[in-house]
């Protein structure tokens, strides 16, 4: 049975370490939720929706909530999997409060210190997954999976 899983985070490098742990799931229906860059808006082969990344400011930060809040309901994903950034910060906790399994990878260019949106959102994660071993003393439950 496929599942649902929805992949949040900002455009780039963590869109593509998010790619990459996809392999590990097998064929699942994936739903990417990002920010609205123009080299991802012209690709229909792949379910892409986008919400504001909220950065900085307060405002943008429940303009955030709101859209995730809608885009939660409507897509009721089974699992949520984040690599960091801001922009899923709304959408990581609802799934954790509506019984997604949450899962978080910390980001490869993370090797001494968490981030802060790790840092965040550690407590909201069924599964939290680092890279390099020094990140164990902050997160001590963490899996070390090593390089993506």
């Amino acid at each position: 049975m496929k599942r649902k899983i929805m992949v949040v985070c900002p455009a780039g490098g963590h869109l593509c370490e998010a790619r990459i742990a996809l392999e590990q799931f097998g064929e699942n229906e994936t739903l990417f939720v990002t920010n609205p860059l123009p080299h991802l808006k012209n690709n229909p082969s792949v379910n892409m929706f986008f919400i504001i990344d909220p950065h900085v400011s307060f405002l943008k930060y429940i303009l955030n909530f709101l859209s995730a809040l809608k885009l939660f309901f409507k897509m009721r994903p089974q699992i949520v999997l984040s690599t960091g950034g801001g922009i899923s910060i709304s959408l990581f906790i609802l799934g954790k409060i509506f019984g997604s399994t949450t899962v978080f990878i910390e980001s490869g260019s993370r090797i001494l210190f968490p981030s802060k949106t790790g840092r965040l959102l550690y407590p909201f994660s069924d599964y939290f997954f680092i890279q390099s071993e020094h990140l164990l003393k902050f997160y001590p439950k963490a899996v070390q999976t090593g390089i993506l």
